[in-house]
C-alpha cells in the first residue's frame, strides 16, 4: 500500500533481525487490506437478500458491478459468490471494471483474487503506469453507457480503490484526454499532493466529483478502499460518487501555485462545472470506506507485538504524514537523535515543533513518554510506525519512489549527525549496552 511507511526500529536487535521484522510486520500490515478479504467482511447474503454492513438490500436478478482502481479487481470475486442464486444462477446482470494493464497476468497465480470468468462482466486494463490513456478513457465511457441505462430499481455496486482517478478518465470536451494528462504530470512533478491533484481533476471530468453517481438513478452503494490521509471521500478516486465540496476557486489557486498554464476553455470548464456540483445531493448513494492506511498501521502494530522471538514496544505515531520527503526523512534523524538523548537521560522529552513537522499531535507526547520509559525498564527495543503519503519535487531525471527518497535523507542526515558534533550522540548510543 503506497501510503504506508515505517520508521525502523530505534534501538536494539541485529541488522538481519531488524530487516526480518520491518519486512514481515509490513506484509502484516498489506494482508490487512487485502480488498478480497475486507469486501467478504462487509458483505452477506441470505436466500434473495443482500446484507452490506447490515443494510437489506433486495435481489431480483437486478445487480450491476462497476470499478476502477489497482485494488478493485479483488473485490468482484466476492461479491459475485454472494450474488449466486440457489439454483446456481446469478442476480448479476452486468459489470464493467477497470483495471491496471498487465494485473490479471501478475495475479494468475493467485485465483482467489481474480473474478470469475462470467460473460456478463469485463474486465478492461489500462492506465498503463498509473497514467490515464485511451484504453482506460474508452473503459470509463464503457461504464457511462452502462450507468445511463439502469433505472430506479437496478442495485449498482461500485468498487474504488487508489488509482481510481487514472482508471476512470473523462475528460469535459473540449478538453482532449492528452491534455488533461499532461496537466496532471505537470502538477505531480512539481510537487502537488494527491489532494491538490484530485481537486483540479474533479473540475475537468464528466465522472469525477459525484459526476459518477449524476449519471444514474440507480441505488449505488460503494466501496472503498482508501489511499488518501484521513480518508476524505470525495476525494478517494476524485469522489466519482460523492458532491464536489471544494471551495470556490480551489482548482485555479492549484495551478497558479504551481505556475501550470491553461487555455480559456479549461478556465470555462472549470467555472462551468463548479456552479453545477455545488447543486448536487444523492440521496441515491451510500458509501462504505472498508479499509485504509489505519487499517494497514493496526496490522503492523498487531505483528509487531505479535513476534515473540524477542520483547519489544510498538507504537503508531501518525496515520497523517504528509511533507516534502527530503525534509520528512532529515525530520526522522532528528526524531531518532531526540528519543536515544531521552533515553541517555540528557534530554526530558520531546520537541512540539518537531512532533508537528512529522504529523505527530502534540496530545501523542504522553504515550510516547510512557512507551519510552517502559523500554529503559524492560530494556527492549522501541518500534515507531508512521503512515501517509509524503511527496517529491522532482529536479532531474533520477528514478525511485518517495518512500526512497525519505530513507535516504534519513540516512545521510544520521551520517552528517554522527560524523560532525555527534559525539553526545554515540556517547549516549554506546551507554545503551541493552539496546545492542
Amino acid at each position: 500500500m503506497r501510503s504506508l511507511t515505517m520508521a525502523a526500529k530505534i534501538l536494539g536487535g541485529s541488522a538481519q533481525e531488524n530487516i526480518a521484522k520491518i519486512k514481515k510486520a509490513f506484509l502484516d500490515g498489506v494482508n490487512t487490506v487485502q480488498p478480497h478479504e475486507l469486501i467478504g467482511k462487509s458483505i452477506k447474503q441470505d436466500t434473495d437478500k443482500l446484507f452490506i454492513n447490515g443494510t437489506k438490500y433486495d435481489l431480483h436478478h437486478n445487480v450491476y458491478v462497476i470499478g476502477f482502481g489497482k485494488a478493485v479487481i479483488g473485490m468482484v470475486k466476492p461479491i459475485q459468490l454472494a450474488l449466486v442464486t440457489s439454483d446456481g444462477g446469478s442476480h448479476l446482470k452486468g459489470g464493467i471494471v477497470s483495471v491496471p494493464l498487465g494485473i490479471q497476468k501478475s495475479l494468475a497465480d493467485k485465483p482467489h483474487m481474480l473474478p470469475n470468468e462470467c460473460s456478463c462482466l469485463e474486465i478492461l486494463e489500462g492506465a498503463k503506469d498509473n497514467i490515464p490513456d485511451e484504453a482506460a478513457f474508452a473503459a470509463a465511457k464503457k461504464i457511462v453507457s452502462l450507468l445511463e441505462k439502469l433505472s430506479e430499481e437496478d442495485l449498482l455496486l461500485v468498487l474504488i480503490s487508489g488509482g481510481g482517478s487514472a482508471l476512470l478518465p473523462y475528460p469535459i470536451p473540449p478538453l482532449s484526454l492528452n491534455e488533461k494528462s499532461e496537466m496532471t504530470k505537470s502538477l505531480s512533478r512539481a510537487g502537488a499532493t494527491i489532494t491538490e491533484l484530485n481537486t483540479v481533476r474533479k473540475e475537468l471530468s464528466l465522472t469525477k466529483g459525484g459526476g459518477l453517481a449524476e449519471l444514474t438513478k440507480a441505488r449505488i452503494v460503494s466501496f472503498i478502499l482508501s489511499d488518501i490521509i484521513n480518508n476524505p471521500l470525495d476525494m478517494i478516486a476524485s469522489g466519482p460518487t460523492v458532491p464536489n465540496r471544494d471551495t470556490p476557486g480551489a482548482a485555479e489557486k492549484i495551478l497558479k501555485k504551481y505556475n501550470i498554464s491553461t487555455k480559456d476553455y479549461v478556465k470555462k470548464i472549470i467555472q462551468r462545472k463548479r456552479i453545477h456540483s455545488s447543486m448536487l445531493e444523492f440521496p441515491h448513494v451510500i458509501n462504505h470506506i472498508i479499509g485504509s492506511n489505519e487499517t494497514a498501521l493496526l496490522g503492523v502494530e498487531a505483528s509487531l507485538s505479535s513476534q515473540t522471538s524477542s520483547p519489544c514496544l510498538s507504537l503508531i505515531l501518525t496515520s497523517s504524514l504528509k511533507g516534502e520527503a527530503s525534509k520528512i526523512g532529515t525530520k526522522m534523524a532528528e526524531l531518532v537523535v531526540a528519543i536515544t538523548q531521552i533515553l541517555c537521560g540528557s534530554e526530558d522529552e520531546l520537541c512540539d515543533e518537531l512532533l508537528l513537522d512529522l504529523c505527530v499531535t502534540v496530545d501523542k507526547k504522553k504515550a510516547i513518554t510512557e512507551t519510552l520509559q517502559n523500554s529503559s525498564e524492560i530494556k527492549c527495543p522501541i518500534w515507531l510506525i508512521f503512515g501517509g503519503e509524503t511527496t517529491v519535487t522532482v529536479q532531474g531525471s533520477g528514478r525511485g519512489g518517495r518512500n526512497q527518497e525519505m530513507v535516504l535523507s534519513t540516512s545521510v542526515a544520521l551520517e552528517e549527525i554522527t560524523s560532525t558534533g555527534g559525539s553526545a550522540a554515540r556517547s549516549c548510543s554506546r551507554r545503551l549496552s541493552w539496546c545492542q
